[in-house]
């Protein structure tokens, strides 16, 4: 399967948190990079977007409201933080199936993404905010950190 038919399935499985949301896709095309062609695709509402960049599967995930830019892993550390919520995210995993991560962020849009989904800017800047003062550990710590929660 290539970038581009990855992200368009990818995006479907997306689609169905996001698009009940008020977000719509719109396909960023295919680059060639030293790794090989990737394909990008942005779900975007508002102000609001889910960037998404894909290989041989999904690569990369940022949120962005207004200027304010968050990585997955750092959004999903903000979200179990501020909103208590416990337990790892899914996303990215590991599998053989290129489609497994999209179902893994699917899921962590359904449990962590509210402030993305349908909450306003002061929320998410608020997320920035106490990324500035609890940034994610790495390594082992981040290991560790994750299994604390």
């Amino acid at each position: 399967m290539t970038p581009k038919e990855l992200l368009e399935r990818g995006a479907a499985e997306l689609g169905k948190v996001l698009e009940p949301a008020g977000f719509i896709f719109v396909d960023g095309g295919v680059e060639s990079t030293s790794y090989g062609l990737a394909a990008r695709g942005d779900f975007l509402r508002d102000g609001r977007q889910l960037e998404l960049h894909v290989r041989a599967s999904l690569d990369v995930v940022r949120y962005h409201f207004d200027d304010y830019v968050i990585s997955h892993e750092d959004f999903v550390h903000a979200v179990r933080g501020t909103e208590r919520i416990a337990g790892p995210s899914e996303y990215p995993g590991f599998s053989e199936d290129p489609m497994t991560g999209f179902r893994h962020l699917r899921a962590d849009l359904e449990r962590f993404g509210a402030v993305f989904l349908s909450g306003g800017a002061k929320a998410f800047r608020a997320l920035k905010k106490w990324l500035d003062k609890h940034p994610r550990k790495s390594g082992l710590a981040a290991l560790e950190q994750d299994r604390s929660r």
